[in-house]
C-alpha cells in the first residue's frame, strides 16, 4: 500500500502523463508528449530523431497499458496509474528506461550528462519552473560537478518512485510535491 507521500508523488507524476489534463491516460496524451519533446529538443519532423522519439512514446503506451490498464478499456485511470506504480517491475520496465530515454534526448551533446540549461529545457515544457529544476539539478548533482550523470538521473528517478523518505533526492523530479 502507498504512503501519503507515495501517493503525492504519483499522482504529480500522472499529472505530468496527463497532457489534455480530463484525468485519465490515453494514448493522445502520450502521442502529444512526444510532439512536445520534439519542439521542445528541436528535432525536425521525419528525422532519425523524430522517429525515435516518437517509436519511443508508442513504446511508453504499450508498456503503460500492458502494466496499468485492468479493465482494458484503453484508458489509465489514476487508481489504475497508483497500482502500477507500487510496483518495482513497472519501475524498472516503464518507468526508468522511459526517463532514460528522455534523458537522453535532453542531452543535446550527447555527453551522458545534463547542463543545467538541458534539464531546465526539458523540465519547463513539463509544468516544473526554472527555479525548482536549478533546485533539482544541485541536488541531483551528488558529486558537484556541474552536471547530472545518467547515473545520478537514474538513481533519482529509483528513489521518485520507491522511496518513502520525505527528504530523499528522488522526490524533485516532478517539481514542488504540495
Amino acid at each position: 500500500m502507498a504512503t501519503q507521500l507515495q501517493q503525492r508523488k504519483f499522482e504529480k507524476a500522472f499529472e505530468r502523463f496527463d497532457v489534455d489534463r480530463d484525468g485519465v491516460l490515453q494514448q493522445n496524451d502520450i502521442t502529444a508528449m512526444a510532439k512536445i519533446w520534439q519542439e521542445t529538443f528541436a528535432v525536425s519532423s521525419g528525422t532519425e530523431e523524430a522517429n525515435r522519439i516518437h517509436s519511443l512514446a508508442a513504446q511508453l503506451w504499450q508498456d503503460i497499458t500492458s502494466a496499468t490498464d485492468t479493465d482494458a478499456d484503453g484508458t489509465i485511470s489514476k487508481a489504475e496509474w497508483t497500482t502500477a506504480m507500487e510496483r518495482p517491475e513497472f519501475i524498472d520496465k516503464v518507468a526508468l528506461p522511459f526517463a532514460l530515454a528522455v534523458f537522453d534526448l535532453a542531452d543535446k551533446d550527447s555527453s551522458g550528462s545534463l547542463s543545467v540549461e538541458e534539464m531546465i529545457a526539458g523540465q519547463a515544457r513539463s509544468g516544473i519552473s526554472e527555479a525548482e529544476t536549478r533546485r533539482m539539478f544541485e541536488a541531483l548533482d551528488a558529486d558537484h560537478d556541474g552536471s547530472v550523470s545518467r547515473d545520478e538521473y537514474a538513481n533519482a528517478i529509483r528513489e521518485f518512485y520507491l522511496s518513502d523518505d520525505p527528504n530523499a533526492v528522488g522526490n524533485l523530479m516532478v517539481g514542488n510535491l504540495d
